[in-house]
């Protein structure tokens, strides 16, 4: 008993803390290129929305994605006054461009700043019945005042690695205070990992919602040119020496090999410039339009072109996986015709199963010179691009769902919440 009367007290303390926090940090946060768009906003100086059922946070570009498929999976006949909100420019311009047709009354907002006192002005205007929080988005001065106002919480498509488990682990005596009402988690681990957070024994495993937005294996011949292509995508700069490592020892063995690097970030395309002066490999960067017949390695320095790539590939390697940095999506190579090879840490991606080993979709290799190996076999023994794609077809059909049964956990969370309507 004596714990449980101290923890109403930290909960409160940490709460002045936070308040004060905010309000020494609003504006310098305001400064950012990327936060003073939607400022007036954030501050609630600007209001959009009024009362709706559901307050649906998207944080950005990939969570977006995952509303806007809720949404689609929601029965047409369900009409709801939605509020959705992010936090970045990017975010909100997807949210705008894809909603499409809806039977669903929707406003777009940015997501206003979590400082307490602003949150509760947006929580009394909006009014919601229940707030959808996408993936990992815990915003504690927004959970708190859905509570105190006895509204219902629930995290879809959940997910929380060990890393930031423990790094959550911190502060744990305060989140049981924010519970949310239902958690739907991508993974058992992430599952077990919530719940055991939040104290939450309604917390389920769902299947991830991304692979609904998967239509199927595409798969090309490629045009016969007597040149093999090599893709190593999503490079990470921590990663950087082994990758060119892989490089310079693939091109040794395969002088006539094509290659094309996509850093993840594209500020790091000056330093595969640096990495490149000098060795005598011919490269160019892709927004100079090269003539590809001279060139060995292009450097992709133009957003959106990796999925083409893949289609057109014989081998793929995968960053963010040969340092500790929990990996990239792998699912989108074998979806386009090619079987990839990571590093050893694909911590953050887990949630696609031991199926991908198991069907032969994906192959993990332990160190640099592992990863060489396998690409070396990937350009050395052609994939059968039509048994891949009945494989890939498989995997994506058993593991899809995700959305029908999370717009069935919302729909009941609304109806508890005195909401009216024909259950999905």
């Amino acid at each position: 008993m004596k714990s449980n009367k101290k923890t109403p007290f930290h909960f409160k303390a940490l709460f002045l803390l936070y308040r004060l926090l905010w309000f020494c940090a609003t504006p310098l946060l305001l400064r950012f290129s990327r936060l003073k768009e939607g400022a007036a906003e954030r501050t609630l100086k600007q209001i959009h929305f009024k009362k709706v059922d559901l307050w649906i946070h998207a944080a950005s570009v990939g969570e977006a994605y995952i509303a806007i498929q809720i949404l689609k999976s929601f029965k047409n006949d369900l009409q709801l006054d939605i509020l959705l909100t992010t936090n970045t420019p990017q975010g909100k311009e997807i949210l705008a461009q894809n909603l499409g047709e809806q039977p669903h009354r929707v406003t777009v907002a940015y997501m206003v700043f979590d400082n307490p006192s602003l949150v509760r002005k947006a929580v009394q205007i909006a009014d919601p019945r229940l707030l959808v929080l996408v993936e990992l988005e815990i915003w504690p001065a927004l959970m708190t005042e859905i509570k105190r106002q006895k509204k219902k919480i629930i995290i879809v498509n959940g997910r929380m690695t060990e890393r930031s488990f423990k790094g959550y682990g911190k502060l744990s005596f305060l989140w049981p205070h924010l519970k949310p009402d239902t958690i739907l988690a991508i993974s058992k681990d992430s599952k077990d990992r919530l719940q055991t957070l939040f104290q939450q024994q309604n917390s389920l495993h769902v299947p991830n919602i991304k692979f609904d937005q998967i239509a199927h294996c595409t798969v090309s011949e490629k045009e016969s040119k007597g040149t093999q292509s090599l893709i190593l995508a999503s490079i990470r700069k921590e990663e950087e020496q082994d990758v060119f490592y892989i490089l310079t020892e693939i091109l040794r063995l395969f002088p006539n090999l094509h290659v094309d690097i996509f850093p993840r970030h594209l500020h790091r395309v000056s330093s595969w410039e640096a990495l490149l002066s000098g060795t005598g490999i011919k490269y160019a960067l892709q927004s100079s339009r090269p003539d590809q017949e001279t060139i060995s390695v292009i450097i992709r320095d133009i957003f959106g072109e990796l999925t083409r790539a893949y289609q057109g590939a014989d081998a793929a390697f995968i960053g963010g996986s040969l340092a500790p940095l929990g990996g990239q999506n792998f699912i989108e190579a074998f979806m386009n015709g090619v079987i990839p090879v990571t590093g050893p840490d694909i911590s953050d991606f887990l949630w696609t199963g031991d199926e991908v080993f198991e069907m032969g979709l994906l192959k993990k290799a332990n160190t640099k010179e592992e990863v060489l190996e396998f690409l070396v076999d990937s350009l050395n023994t052609p994939v059968d691009k039509q048994l891949l794609q009945r494989k890939a077809n498989k995997y994506i059909h058993a593991k899809q769902g995700g959305s029908r049964k999370t717009c069935q956990h919302i729909v009941d969370l609304l109806q508890q919440s005195n909401y009216k309507s024909d259950a999905l």
